[in-house]
């Protein structure tokens, strides 16, 4: 009996301390997780403090102004259209950036103006012709991973040193209308005597321009007067090339030869009645509105008939323009590296414009500008789509890309001293001025301005 009592008490007692010992676990596992929580809640409130100090810190930084030059209307209408402006706000609300347009046949001028007075901007597209120049006035850029990322920086480098980005490649084409080339039962020509005879097919038929030519403005002659002397010498450095030469512009050299051909075209009057009565703007309006079959001009044209009304892309196709005499010979095409994006060395933010080119250049921007543009990339790994127009456009063989560059220091020096204008002087030969004489008269002048070298 005294042991059967001593069980129930054993029993008893551990009753109690099993009753007593569960609100004593549960108190503990809920201080533990009223800890946990604690603990989760205050990282969530440091990081979100974090992240307002951060945005704090960004707010507080001193507004920055950076000065962006452009000569394009083209390219103010894209980055007007993309919100350029806005959207590197986003990521940097104390820079503003200030686009400020040039009239395009002035602005180095403009920019050479500045710089005798400190007064470049912040960032300074040139072109590649233009780096020479300006090569004392602008900063290395050879540790910009935007540098370290293009393909064609360092093919132009000045001094050893890289000192602009370049933005786009493309190509120089003949857009058509191919109903028109349908209509005359013209075929994609391969070499320049089928490509006059295309023009002078479109002229006898009396109902179009053969090839719409802004003459008035100078400059858009130049995939003829500028670009052919390279394709025919197969040397995208021919600038150079010619200041070695005293007499470059003799037949059998390539800058002569090249200009009878442009010469034979000028002659064969396939620009309509007054070339030289129109200008650039007057002739887009004239191949987009059909009234002329042809237009030759860069890659870049894409993006500005896009945005014209009433163009029908569909019956829009672009062919490489051939300089070649027949078939069997190699079929050279310019490849241009345009907009090479600097810093001057005035600048007085230099670590922000980097910072801009560096942002201009990244996934942020430059693809979705780039594909808005149809131009090629300069970026390793980025890829452009540039739609159907250009379909078959490179199934050439013998295809030989010609990176045309702008001319070593002899050849601006040159170029300076004699007022070297291959546009200028397409404009002449429209005019019907004696072709041998301004060959000879070049070639005067040249070897005095060479003999005048240090």
């Amino acid at each position: 009996m005294h042991q059967t009592r001593l069980r129930v008490t054993r029993m008893l007692c551990m009753i109690m301390i099993t009753a007593l010992m569960v609100p004593l676990f549960s108190g503990c596992g809920s201080k533990g997780n009223s800890d946990a929580s604690k603990g989760q809640s205050t990282t969530d409130g440091q990081q979100q403090e974090q992240k307002a100090a951060d945005d704090k810190e960004k707010d507080k930084k001193d507004p920055v102004t950076l000065k962006f030059p452009i000569w394009s209307t083209i390219t103010e209408d894209l980055f007007t259209k993309l919100d350029l402006v806005n959207e590197y706000k986003k990521d940097h609300p104390n820079v503003t950036i200030e686009l400020e347009l040039l009239k395009d046949t002035e602005y180095e001028n403009t920019l050479k103006i500045r710089n005798a007075a400190n007064e470049l901007p912040d960032i300074m597209p040139l072109k590649s012709a233009w780096l020479v120049n300006f090569k004392d006035n602008i900063l290395p850029l050879d540790d910009l991973e935007a540098a370290k990322n293009n393909l064609f920086a360092a093919d132009f480098k000045v001094n050893d040193q890289i000192l602009g980005v370049p933005e786009s490649q493309f190509n120089e084409f003949v857009w058509y209308h191919k109903s028109v080339f349908q209509e005359y039962g013209i075929e994609i020509p391969k070499t320049w005597g089928e490509f006059v005879a295309a023009a002078k097919k479109i002229k006898d038929g009396g109902k179009y321009i053969p090839i719409a030519m802004g003459g008035k403005d100078a400059w858009p002659d130049y995939p003829f007067n500028e670009f052919m002397p390279s394709l025919v010498a197969g040397d995208g450095d021919y600038w150079s090339t010619m200041a070695t030469m005293d007499e470059p512009f003799t037949k059998g050299q390539a800058f002569y030869d090249a200009y009878v051909k442009i010469q034979e075209l000028y002659d064969a009057k396939v620009m309509g009645p007054d070339p030289l009565g129109v200008g650039f703007d007057q002739s887009k309006l004239m191949f987009a509105s059909k009234q002329a079959g042809m237009i030759a001009l860069g890659q870049w044209f894409g993006s500005d008939l896009k945005s014209m009304p009433d163009v029908d892309m569909n019956d829009i196709g672009a062919f490489l323009l051939p300089v070649r005499d027949s078939v069997d010979q190699p079929f050279n095409t310019v490849s241009m590296v345009d907009t090479f994006y600097t810093i001057p060395k005035t600048s007085k933010h230099p670590e922000e414009a980097k910072e801009f080119l560096n942002w201009f250049f990244s996934d942020k921007w430059y693809s979705k500008y780039m594909t808005e543009a149809q131009l090629q990339s300069t970026i390793k790994d980025v890829k452009i789509d540039l739609g159907t127009t250009f379909n078959g456009a490179f199934d050439i063989p013998n295809l030989n890309y010609v990176l045309n560059k702008g001319g070593n220091e002899d050849y601006k020096k040159i170029e300076s001293a004699i007022k070297f204008d291959v546009k200028k002087m397409g404009q002449d030969m429209m005019a019907g001025k004696d072709f041998n004489k301004m060959m000879q008269d070049m070639n005067k002048s040249w070897k005095n301005a060479r003999s005048k070298l240090k």
